[in-house]
């Protein structure tokens, strides 16, 4: 059994972090103890992966937003500015992931990816292998966009976390936009015989709406395509850092074959 941290635990972990959540996010938040994600939540929204493809539903599910995209890459496209306004997103989990009676929402996903594949109507791969440590969460989304969530066994749940989106080519999801900052140093890379790009840093948004890139936050961003299917795996770190090599590695290994879990 995880070991769950108790509030003054909690208060150290937070004397770590700087930057602040949104308000509206911690409210969501406030029923979800367990997850590392709700023990960082007053302050630090940079640190999970459903932050980062929260940032992403913000700028798609807004007027704004659209004005943002301009360069546009093979997988990714840039912001105008570093730093900008956009309001905060009213949408709950549960509106943003059709699935959730079933498969939960994002920060508890509940269903294996056989359940999820039979809900949609594009491909999805799953990892076949995965860094020491770490193990799959579960999977939820809905029929646009699924997330395959993995977790480290460290009971603090701070040692890593690593996130699999999936949407089908040419139809992007309200989550998965594939939207990078200005200034994120997006590097082509090869994944076996697919073109693919990745970046690490995140766009971060204050509980006023201001949103800014953080160069330096330990995250890794990774997108592809395969088979019909766009792929965004975003892997956050701190004690257990992988580089470019790695993730790309696990890239390599999706696969539609049984996984032992």
């Amino acid at each position: 059994m995880n070991h769950i941290p108790d509030e003054k635990q909690m208060e150290e972990l937070l004397e770590r972090v700087a930057p602040e959540t949104t308000g509206r996010l911690e409210k969501r938040l406030d029923f979800a103890p367990w997850t590392a994600r709700a023990v960082n939540r007053r302050r630090y929204i940079g640190i999970s992966t459903l932050a980062v493809l929260m940032v992403a539903l913000i700028f798609a599910a807004t007027p704004q937003g659209s004005a943002f995209a301009q360069e546009v890459l093979l997988f990714f496209t840039r912001t105008e500015s570093d730093s900008f306004y956009s309001p905060v997103s009213d949408l709950t989990f549960e509106e943003t992931t059709p699935f959730h009676e079933e498969c939960g929402i994002s920060i508890h996903p509940l269903c294996s990816v056989e359940q999820v594949r039979r809900k949609v109507d594009f491909e999805v791969k799953e990892l076949s292998i995965l860094p020491d440590g770490m193990y799959f969460e579960g999977a939820t989304g809905g029929p646009d966009f699924i997330e395959l969530a993995y977790l480290h066994e460290d009971a603090d749940r701070l040692g890593g976390e690593l996130s699999v989106g999936v949407e089908a080519t040419g139809r992007p999801s309200d989550v998965g936009t594939g939207i990078a900052a200005k200034s994120a140093p997006i590097e082509r890379v090869q994944i076996g015989d697919l073109p693919g790009e990745y970046y690490t840093g995140g766009l971060f948004q204050d509980e006023y709406g201001n949103v800014t890139w953080q160069p330096d936050e330990p995250i890794a961003t990774l997108r592809w395509e395969d088979n019909g299917s766009t792929y965004t795996l975003i892997y956050f770190f701190t004690r257990y850092p992988l580089g470019k090599e790695d993730l790309v590695r696990l890239a390599e290994s999706m696969t539609l074959e049984p996984v032992a879990k």
